[in-house]
């Protein structure tokens, strides 16, 4: 009697920890497709929608340079967190101009094929052969610029052009191509010059 209790509580111990380990695997299952799904959902998400992932981006470089190769120029250890930064603040900073735009249009298409290159390549030197730069900092300089560029932009506003000139641009656009042609001209008369030869020689002589 006694061993059959015995059995009995040890059969019973065994099926708990079965249920428990059950329990986990399917709370981990479960788990990792929810992180599955959100992994997928996100990568149909462009980028330049997604917001700021820290992780991803904000990891020191395996190869990190000794030196840029430029003088008064510091080894920038998180290019890539640096650049997708700079992208988000443009991009923000584009809402304020008109979508019609095309400063607007070819700037955020630049962005984007510049931040679609960031979050999928993560050696530095593969991406600077695709923005054709010797040196990622120096690209990140340029890209910096960009935002006092657009500061620029929204207060010259020159997708606002005055009617002025616009009414000379079709005037020009609707003119016609021999008005354009250059006017020709004549060859003037000069005297025929002669020159020494086998004569004068012979005359020298």
């Amino acid at each position: 009697m006694i061993k059959t209790s015995k059995l009995f509580r040890n059969s019973f111990q065994i099926y708990k920890n079965y249920l428990r380990f059950a329990n986990v695997q399917e709370s981990r299952s479960v788990t990792a497709q929810r992180t599955t799904e959100t992994t997928t959902h996100q990568e149909e998400i462009p980028v330049h929608l997604r917001p700021y992932d820290k992780n991803k981006y904000e990891v020191p470089s395996s190869k990190l340079k000794y030196a840029t190769g430029y003088a008064l120029l510091d080894v920038e250890p998180m290019p890539r967190s640096k650049i997708m930064k700079i992208c988000y603040i443009i991009l923000d900073k584009l809402k304020e101009i008109p979508a019609e735009a095309m400063y607007r249009i070819y700037t955020e298409e630049k962005l984007k094929y510049i931040m679609r290159n960031v979050d999928e390549i993560e050696d530095i030197r593969t991406l600077e052969e695709n923005f054709g730069h010797d040196s990622i900092e120096v690209f990140i300089q340029a890209l910096h610029k960009e935002i006092d560029l657009v500061d620029h932009m929204k207060h010259i506003k020159p997708w606002e052009a005055r009617e002025e000139e616009n009414a000379e641009f079709y005037k020009f656009a609707k003119t016609k191509k021999q008005e354009l042609k250059n006017a020709k001209h004549e060859r003037p008369d000069r005297e025929r010059q002669s020159f020494v030869g086998n004569e004068g020689q012979s005359k020298l002589e």
